[in-house]
């Protein structure tokens, strides 16, 4: 049987008996993909210490027709990104992305600029102080690779553009309303020509630059709402990292 060989971003990893693991992971070449780790704790050889959270990895496996599981070989560590396992909030911070691509991605789906997103952002978050500004960018980013980001350019409407101060998102039609439109439309949220600019801004940016982009207090507050409820379109879940993502926030707030 054929050995495939790929570059793997570790998005899980779930022991199974007393050696195994079962591992989930975003490959370069063949998107998410679960496959089998024989031995996984035992054998430093093949596995060592590659199958941690976050973990960029070149990855061997095989797989068997009458088999779900792919079967790892042998896994060499690419970049550990040690620091998400040094700062409890950064781990935290990448826990979230990781848990959005296993929500919203399928089986064995290619998308190479998804995996370079990801594993740009667990960089960022990696090297840099904490800031929320990284994760509503990565969301806004991942919509838009994903084929659904919301439209901020004109009203959803009337299809005018926006040039005024009150307006409204909606989660369910991904776009924004102006004030005389809004009265028709159901479950909006109110949504600043500021806060609309600065999305704008996050989708179009070049990757490189998004690590200094800043967002005003008022902007993240109503992007974090915008992009929550977006989110909720799609996945209609709560997320476990979100939840404590808003704890640790919660506990440091004085």
């Amino acid at each position: 049987m054929p050995i495939y060989k790929t570059k793997a971003i570790v998005l899980r990893a779930t022991p199974y008996g007393e050696a195994d693991r079962i591992v989930s992971l975003y490959t370069f070449d063949f998107g998410k993909i679960k496959g089998f780790a024989k031995g996984a704790k035992r054998s430093q050889k093949r596995f060592g210490n590659t199958l941690e959270i976050g973990s960029y990895i070149s990855v061997s496996f095989f797989e068997k027709e009458t088999v779900e599981l792919v079967r790892l070989s042998h896994c060499d560590l690419l970049r550990s990104l040690e620091g998400l396992r040094e700062d409890i909030k950064k781990l935290a911070w990448a826990s979230y992305l990781i848990e959005l691509i296993n929500e919203l991605t399928g089986e064995r789906i290619q998308n190479k600029a998804l995996f370079r997103l990801l594993l740009f952002f667990l960089y960022l978050i990696d090297r840099e102080p904490p800031r929320e500004e990284i994760l509503r960018v990565f969301e806004i980013r991942l919509f838009s690779i994903l084929g659904y980001e919301p439209q901020f350019g004109a009203c959803r409407q009337c299809q005018k553009a926006l040039s005024e101060e009150k307006l409204f998102f909606s989660a369910r039609d991904g776009g924004v309303f102006c004030s005389s439109c809004a009265a028709r439309a159901p479950g909006l949220v109110p949504i600043s020509l500021g806060a609309i600019k600065t999305l704008r801004l996050a989708q179009t940016l070049p990757l490189e630059k998004v690590g200094r982009i800043s967002f005003s207090a008022q902007t993240l507050k109503e992007s974090e709402t915008v992009l929550s409820n977006f989110l909720n379109q799609y996945i209609g879940k709560d997320l476990k990292s979100k939840k404590f993502l808003a704890q640790l926030s919660a506990s440091s707030t004085p």
